[in-house]
């Protein structure tokens, strides 16, 4: 090895040994992605359908969940579960036979969405304020879910960002966005 590459590649581990000191994401975002986010679980290899019961079927409920379809994580596909995920697959534009097989496996683990590019904030109304509102709900319960985002849904959004250790301002910015979409307990 040359002088030059060796210089490189110390000076490369320096960085990389000092990097976690000197931090370039809030204390919230970097604690949520590195404690909460899922990893993808490898497609089972066989279908899970109605009937079926364990922990393959709880791993399902719970991605229903996290994908704004509030599912009990019981083990149990049972009729509640069969309509989730009929509405799940609506939902992404999937055949809508109950049948978790590999597309729908791989799918239920693309759980976040998108920043809108914008604030959502009291007064808005429409589909990102639903998302919020469904979102919310799972994470810190009793919301109503409206599309309207009133007082009561900026005051989930400041619990929310309190309990995320957030700028508590209850408007929903990229940082609270992808903090609460990416939040899995």
């Amino acid at each position: 090895m040359s002088l030059k590459k060796f210089v490189i590649c110390l000076t490369a581990a320096g960085f990389l040994a000092v990097t976690p000191l000197f931090p370039t994401q809030s204390h919230a975002e970097s604690q949520v992605k590195s404690q909460q986010l899922s990893t993808p679980e490898p497609y089972p290899g066989h279908v899970i359908k109605y009937g079926d019961r364990g922990s393959d079927v709880k791993k399902v409920q719970q991605q229903l969940t996290r994908n704004l379809i509030p599912t009990t994580a019981d083990g149990i596909f049972g009729k509640k579960t069969l309509e989730n995920v009929k509405l799940f697959q609506h939902y992404r534009f999937l055949t809508e036979d109950g049948i978790v097989g590999p597309t729908t496996w791989n799918t239920l683990y693309q759980t976040s969405l998108p920043y809108p590019g914008h604030v959502t904030k009291k007064g808005d109304k429409g589909e990102n304020v639903v998302n919020i509102q469904k979102r919310l709900k799972v994470v810190v319960g009793n919301i109503t879910v409206d599309g309207d985002f009133g007082t009561k849904t900026e005051a989930k959004v400041k619990e929310f960002q309190k309990k995320m250790h957030l700028q508590v301002d209850g408007i929903v910015g990229r940082e609270t966005w992808e903090v609460l979409f990416n939040y899995q307990e």
